[in-house]
């Protein structure tokens, strides 16, 4: 089943199978605003930078930008080029961004979504978060249940450019209009689009998608009209 540009229409969760019988034969996952509202960690954490560096909190624009892109990215945006940037990154550094993971909140049923997955499809993470990723995940119990994660530290060019998803296609050699990729953000839609990937919007019925969901509930039910579809043939993967 291949899959034209999103339609704006496609605003909600689906009645009929959004893949063909069997497929998707990967999900990819965006970190944050998707496994967890991180909104106020990453606020909390920026804003103690900026007052490290004498600047002021963070503007609501700024906390937008910041919630979708990395962190060298965002010191960029916050600071500017020059000395308190270099600084500002060798001081992130040595950070232990533990502190700051008290105030993440993991989507309610995330967990149930991940074993409903493992069995029938590759689950993977496609994030702009850097070297705190696997000790969010280890510190939600949730660094086991990826098949796959690829950082913004595990590429030359984070998202939106398509180096991540690239690298997960190739990974687990199947072909874009297999992978479901969940996101909330613009650059996620731009990753989805620029990959042809099949792109799930999580609680952002903004951005122009195949599917819109406000639930890993709907999610699930969603893909189990397909990955459970009596025509496939049952599958584990190893």
């Amino acid at each position: 089943m291949n899959h034209a540009p999103p339609d704006p229409s496609h605003r909600s969760a689906a009645s009929s199978p959004l893949f063909a019988p069997g497929l998707p034969e990967v999900v990819v996952f965006d970190c944050d605003g998707v496994l967890f509202d991180s909104r106020e960690a990453n606020i909390r954490f920026y804003n103690h930078v900026m007052e490290r560096f004498g600047r002021p909190p963070l503007r609501a624009d700024q906390v937008d930008y910041i919630h979708m892109h990395s962190a060298r990215e965002s010191l960029e945006y916050l600071l500017g080029p020059g000395r308190d940037l270099e600084a500002a990154w060798v001081y992130c550094q040595s950070l232990d961004f533990r502190i700051f993971n008290r105030y993440m909140r993991k989507e309610p049923g995330l967990d149930d979504l991940l074993r409903y997955l493992k069995p029938r499809c590759r689950v993977a993470l496609a994030t702009n978060r850097t070297v705190s990723t696997r000790d969010l995940l280890a510190s939600f119990e949730l660094d086991g249940a990826f098949d796959l994660i690829v950082t913004a530290a595990d590429v030359a060019r984070p998202k939106p450019h398509p180096e991540s998803m690239e690298r997960i296609l190739k990974a687990f050699r199947t072909l874009p209009h297999h992978v479901l990729f969940v996101g909330d953000s613009p650059v996620d839609a731009h990753l989805a689009q620029d990959t042809g990937v099949v792109f799930a919007a999580y609680k952002n019925p903004s951005l122009v998608a195949h599917l819109h969901v406000s639930s890993f509930g709907d999610l699930q039910a969603v893909l189990a009209l397909s990955l459970d579809d009596p025509a496939s043939a049952a599958r584990s993967v190893s």
